[in-house]
């Protein structure tokens, strides 16, 4: 009975979350909702459901602590209430809080880092811990780190009442760009899209080498993009691709792996790169199609190293792809799904026309319902569906005709049901027999559930990395930690003889980018990417800057390696679940995860040396932008060649470290370095394909003397 009721109430709660932010996406905060009252809802709303979903005490011992659950659920309601009441009570707008002020602050604080705990897990809320000590222990700690600002109702003030805390710019974007987007993926995830995506990059890759491992890579980027969680990711399309994989030779642990690499790389590809985009908005000022721009090559050359990584690894191993009765037929899988392919076309349309993030999101949404819910109609009910669509056309039009909607609504609704019903006709006079996946209330109840539960992970992050920038900015931290890395970039270079005075400034930035490699894969470990890059974005990014670099090339940078830090062992949360799924040692996949990912460990060097990749010199020629694109992906195939040992053949120990020094020079943007690394790399080519051949030809000869004999 309680199980029961309290589903229902996580059904409710999720269902009202992911409508409120569909509404406000669509049409703005509703009446006597302001800016404030807005995130307060969002996180409140999250905090609730993190304790119904997420028990204190698991398995059998949940029935102790099941009312207490229920209790902090309520309180969560509770402070949220108390506080869109009292926002602009005086006692907070003069920063004089009253006694029950101060419980609710610090009751706040409190249930933000149990619910970070219980969601996220015990590192995040650790590096929370240490940031909240550095605030109240600054003033017996040595220079540069010592400060006095502590302050105890101060704190908890600033971190709940104010927007240096909580309330910061990652909360921000969660509510007003970040929901929105998982809640796009989910009802694209209801509509059986994950499922097509997997099926057409089968259909284009599956037959070759090691075909359903560059499927799971082409699909798990395609999904990874949207979704914005990499264990999400992992576990959607693992849970097709992996036992392929494992059918076709890949061991359990590599099979995990590689699903791991590429759904944390999703990340890092346009158009929405999870939530990273929408971050990269707040704290770069670029618009979000210059930022797409920037992030495009490099996410695709990354892909391609992974690709590359792949295919070595199928050679090597002699594995091959699926043959081709074993493939669903790409032009019955567009006839029976491809309607799914429009809305996030819609999406890229408005986005590119100027429309904000959350109204493009919204009206992607909608055509998506629409296309969903018709394409399904119209197949079982062809004159019925029409009816329907005519009055909903009518009734919208209407709406925007009297109420004020936005008239994009109509004309999506529209083509929505234009694009349904060309796409039955086109089954019908193909004899198409396959039924399309059922949509209705049921389902869009079920991708509001999941949009809902999804964001959960990124909501509590996000209050927690407000706080630690808050401590930061508060303490003075901010404007220290960059002439910090600056010093220690400086001291390196000063170790160095004086030959190499005159390369100080270049030898100053590769030191601090070395550094700020390391502070990335530290910072994020077991984190959220959406956690990982608010931090390294507040405290590394600015130091980057001060150094000479860009301020689009600074923060691609950091979030580079904070998705890499994703895959870093031991804490490598996507591996744990695609190694249940594998049925593989955790650890084991995670080591294989990093490896997958490492094809292009040194790509943000490349685009740090070679601005030109991110696209940020609308003047430079076509020519040379291939030509530093070429360089690039030839420094990505040495680099994991040397990885994997292989490159038409398999290396040996001199040829392997040959292939790295190439790689190291590739990166370098210089025509003479350029000229180097390609001609080693020209050179393990032909020793390797040489190599091949012989033994090729040398077995063909064994198997002539074997017949013979036979």
């Amino acid at each position: 009975m309680i199980v029961s009721v309290r589903s229902s109430i996580v059904l409710l709660l999720c269902v009202l979350l992911s409508l409120y932010h569909f509404c406000t996406s669509g049409f703005g905060y509703l009446p006597g909702v302001g800016s404030r009252t807005h995130l307060v809802i969002h996180l409140v709303f999250g905090l609730s459901l993190v304790y119904l979903l997420y028990p204190l005490m698991k398995d059998g011992k949940r029935r102790y602590s099941v009312w207490l659950d229920y209790a902090l659920a309520a309180c969560c309601i509770g402070i949220g209430v108390y506080m869109m009441i009292n926002l602009k009570s005086p006692s907070i707008l003069s920063a004089r809080m009253t006694f029950v002020d101060l419980l609710v602050a610090i009751a706040l604080v409190v249930l933000v880092l149990e619910a970070t705990r219980r969601v996220v897990g015990k590192a995040l809320v650790i590096i929370a811990g240490v940031f909240i000590a550095y605030y109240f222990l600054g003033a017996y700690l040595l220079y540069p780190f010592r400060h006095s600002r502590a302050d105890f109702e101060r704190f908890f003030y600033e971190m709940s009442f104010t927007t240096s805390g909580i309330f910061g710019t990652p909360l921000t974007v969660s509510a007003n760009y970040v929901f929105i987007f998982i809640l796009f993926g989910a009802i694209l995830e209801a509509t059986g899209a994950g499922k097509m995506f997997i099926d057409l990059a089968l259909r284009a890759f599956g037959r070759y080498r090691g075909g359903p491992a560059k499927a799971a890579v082409v699909s798990s980027g395609m999904l990874g993009s949207i979704s914005g969680s990499s264990i999400a990711n992992a576990v959607t399309t693992g849970t097709f691709t992996i036992p392929l994989m494992k059918k076709v030779g890949f061991k359990p642990h590599v099979a995990g792996g590689i699903e791991v690499a590429a759904s944390s790389s999703g990340q890092l590809l346009p158009p929405i790169m999870g939530a990273a985009a929408f971050l990269m908005i707040e704290y770069t000022g670029y618009a979000y199609v210059e930022i797409i721009r920037s992030a495009l090559i490099p996410a695709l050359l990354s892909y391609l190293a992974i690709l590359l990584m792949v295919h070595f690894e199928a050679v090597k191993n002699r594995i091959s792809g699926l043959k081709r009765e074993e493939l669903v037929s790409g032009k019955s899988l567009l006839l029976r799904q491809g309607y799914l392919i429009f809305p996030i076309a819609v999406l890229i349309f408005f986005l590119a026309s100027g429309k904000t993030v959350g109204n493009s999101a919204f009206f992607s949404i909608v055509i998506l319902m629409v296309i969903a819910y018709f394409a399904s109609l119209l197949q079982r009910r062809l004159p019925i569906g029409l009816l329907i669509a005519i009055v909903l056309s009518a009734v919208v039009y209407g709406m925007s005709a009297f109420f004020g909607w936005p008239v994009e609504i109509a004309v999506v609704c529209v083509l929505g049901v234009a694009i349904a019903l060309l796409f039955v006709l086109l089954q019908r006079a193909a004899k198409q027999e396959s039924q399309p996946l059922r949509f209705g209330l049921r389902e869009l109840a079920a991708g509001l559930e999941l949009a809902a539960k999804n964001a959960l992970s990124v909501i509590v992050a996000c209050a927690t990395a407000g706080m630690m920038i808050g401590i930061v900015n508060l303490t003075g931290l901010s404007s220290k930690l960059p002439h910090i890395i600056v010093g220690f970039a400086r001291d390196v270079a000063s170790w160095l003889p004086s030959f190499a005075a005159a390369y100080s400034d270049s030898i100053q930035l590769y030191a601090a980018l070395v550094l700020t490699v390391v502070a990335c894969l530290i910072l994020g470990l077991g984190l959220p990417t959406t956690a990982t890059y608010v931090i390294l974005a507040a405290m590394v990014a600015p130091a980057l800057v001060t150094l000479g670099l860009p301020v689009m090339t600074a923060h691609l940078f950091v979030l580079y390696y904070g998705v890499l830090a994703d895959d870093t062992p031991p804490i490598n949360l996507p591996a744990y679940a695609t190694a249940g799924i594998a049925g593989a040692n955790p650890i084991s996949t995670g080591v294989q995860g990093f490896k997958f990912d490492s094809g292009a460990l040194l790509l943000p060097f490349a685009f740090v040396a070679n601005p030109n990749l991110l696209l940020l010199n609308p003047d430079v020629s076509p020519w040379v932008l291939g030509l530093n694109i070429g360089t690039a992906l030839l420094g990505i195939v040495a680099l994991a060649s040397f990885i994997q040992k292989w490159l038409f053949s398999a290396y040996r120990s001199y040829e392997r470290w040959l292939a790295f020094l190439a790689a190291l020079v590739l990166i370098h943007g210089s025509w003479i370095t350029d000229a180097v690394g390609i001609a080693v790399l020209a050179l393990l080519g032909v020793l390797t394909y040489r190599r091949r051949e012989s033994a090729s030809r040398s077995g063909e000869v064994e198997e002539r003397a074997a017949g013979m004999g036979g």
